[in-house]
């Protein structure tokens, strides 16, 4: 019998794996996470546990025998039952009715398995181009200057896309895939079908963390000025870029021992680790560093290094992560290269002993922080002391445990000379205690009336407003996702919901109002979304007319941010002599700044 994927994801919107495994075992409750002792190595009588149950995923994995799977996959393998029993057992514990599987659901299911097989098939075919084409010559030759060797060739299945755009789809009908099929694979241009993406071109497979290849990367081998230089698969029916790492499954083994991964910028710098002999080495492959990439990592590490590029594109990436980092509890630290662009030039240059000998230092994440904004702002007047809190802001708010986030404020409050009370005012609820006082005033009061009476533009963040808005229109959420990003918003309480609303998009759960409450852990953030549901403000019948004005607002908002660092850029030049060309440059920048923000100013005013 085949099942509906509306059904199992029911079933696991509704069950955790801790409320299926304790109904077998005694679940144990440590500082990271959920364990249990393993009962199909050990007969559950291990002394230390080793089996870990993971919330996010719904997964069990033993760290002993290696048996692992989902909260179906245990039932089967405890009750020795099949699968469609044990979707029945649990579908009865969660109080969900069973509904077969639609021909539309079978055909999308045939379809990605098709397509993984298309995957893994082209991934064959390109590596052995490289290892034995005689076209491929040039191929080899860069890799050779790359200082990439044959074993690592191997290990990471690198090939070659051959010259001819024809090939591609000759060789693809030749093997009996239609038209139709071939359109939606992630090979050909949707455009200009059937001319291929990748022609001439050094071959990535992408794959997942259960191995199976679900994309292609393709480095340019005309070096054209005028040719993408990298370009990647498209979003499939099979491949997410937001939720996948180059290298992980490579890396896994080794993630899995160790309990770190290094998050470096491109393809070439995590092959390069690899090769020097730091397999935990990953990327995020054609797209910044994402929540759903953290939450990833999440799952098998502790501690997170990481190693991006050195220009100001690369730090101000490494921002954004560790806030992400952050928020999924992991420990993370930072890596320097020095005088060198990323890890690949360092290893063609010193070697791989060198590079290892450098990343053996690092600095943790909040005293990196604390170094950027110490240069960025002049914290010797009020407004540098305001601006380097609210720069601090995300990490802090990102930080999970009161205790740490009490250390952090402490710390903060010591380099500038400035109380507790008052920046944890300015961080809007930072601090630990702060928030206890507020929330016992909500216990105390009928704080319903109280506080949710301010749910309007001018009483809470614009951000928090806007994620209150998707959220009761969920609909238009998807439509939006490239109009903003997850760090453009300042607000803690506004990230929770734009996570949970991610959920619903990405996996289509949270369609009810109940179900999508249940995937905020916040309690309160789940009270104010919950009430939310109930005002008139939010039940607007033009969403968008709202939405697009806190945009524009926030949008605002960030332009102010850039002109403020200019503004310091340039007063830094005139006192450490830049160049009149740098100079100009930044005076340029701040005129269009001066532009835009007017511009965008004089809109809101008239509405």
């Amino acid at each position: 019998m085949a099942f509906s994927d509306r059904t199992i994801e029911e079933i696991k919107s509704r069950l955790s794996i801790v409320d299926v495994v304790s109904s077998y075992t005694q679940v144990l409750q440590r500082n990271n996470g959920f364990w249990i002792r393993c009962p199909f190595h050990g007969n559950g009588n291990e002394r230390t546990p080793s089996c870990k149950l993971n919330m996010e995923r719904g997964s069990y994995y033993c760290f002993a025998c290696h048996e692992h799977g989902s909260m179906f996959d245990f039932v089967m393998k405890m009750d020795k039952v099949t699968f469609p029993e044990s979707v029945r057992m649990l579908a009865q514990k969660a109080g969900v009715a069973i509904e077969d599987e639609s021909p539309a659901d079978a055909k999308r299911k045939e379809e990605k398995t098709s397509l993984y097989e298309l995957n893994e098939q082209m991934a064959r075919t390109f590596h052995d181009m490289l290892m034995s084409s005689q076209e491929a010559e040039e191929a080899r030759l860069y890799l050779a200057r790359r200082k990439i060797t044959d074993e690592t060739i191997r290990r990471f299945d690198l090939g070659y896309a051959p010259r001819d755009p024809k090939w591609l789809h000759t060789h693809l009908t030749k093997l009996g895939y239609s038209d139709d099929f071939l359109r939606q694979s992630g090979f050909f241009s949707r455009n200009s079908y059937p001319y291929p993406l990748f022609c001439n071109r050094l071959m990535f497979p992408v794959k997942s963390w259960q191995g199976r290849v679900v994309a292609f990367g393709a480095r340019d081998l005309t070096f054209r000025d005028d040719t993408p230089k990298y370009i990647n698969t498209p979003e499939t029916a099979v491949y997410s870029k937001k939720h996948n790492l180059y290298g992980f499954f490579e890396s896994l083994d080794t993630v899995k021992k160790g309990h770190e991964v290094i998050v470096c910028e491109g393809n070439f710098d995590a092959i390069s680790l690899h090769q020097a002999g730091l397999t935990c080495a990953v990327a995020p492959f054609g797209t910044a560093f994402t929540s759903e990439q953290a939450g990833l990592i999440a799952r098998y590490a502790s501690v997170v290094k990481l190693l991006f590029d050195t220009d100001q594109a690369g730090q101000d990436a490494t921002v954004k992560a560790v806030t992400m980092l952050q928020e999924k509890g992991l420990e993370t630290r930072i890596l320097s290269l020095d005088r060198y662009k990323d890890a690949s030039e360092y290893l063609e240059k010193e070697g791989p002993q060198a590079l290892k000998s450098t990343l053996e230092v690092s600095s943790d994440a909040f005293t990196y922080l604390v170094k950027r904004g110490l240069d960025l702002y002049n914290t010797r007047t009020p407004k540098g002391k305001s601006e380097f809190v609210q720069s601090m802001a995300p990490f802090l708010n990102a930080t999970v445990s009161n205790v740490e986030r009490d250390a952090y404020v402490r710390q903060i409050s010591q380099i500038l000379g400035v109380g507790e009370v008052e920046i944890g005012r300015d961080l809007a609820g930072a601090l630990s205690s702060s928030r206890q006082v507020v929330r016992q005033q909500n216990v105390d009061q009928d704080s319903s009336s109280i506080h949710f009476r301010r749910l309007k533009v001018g009483s809470i963040s614009p951000d928090l407003y806007m994620m209150l808005m998707f959220a009761n229109h969920r609909d238009l959420f998807a439509t939006y996702t490239r109009a903003f990003r997850f760090g453009d918003l300042k607000d803690r309480e506004a990230q929770i919901i734009y996570l949970a609303l991610e959920s619903v998009r990405r996996d289509g759960v949270g369609r009810t109002d109940e179900i999508f409450l249940s995937l905020i852990a916040d309690d309160q953030v789940r009270h104010d979304v919950a009430t939310s549901f109930l005002l008139p403000e939010f039940k607007v019948d033009n969403p968008e007319e709202v939405i697009d004005e806190i945009l524009d607002r926030i949008t605002l908002r960030k332009l102010e941010e850039r002109r403020r660092l200019v503004l310091l850029q340039i007063r830094q030049g005139e006192a450490e002599g830049f160049t009149e060309a740098e100079q100009k440059e930044l005076l340029n920048e701040k005129i269009d700044l001066d532009s835009q923000i007017r511009g965008l100013s004089e809109r809101l005013q008239n509405i």
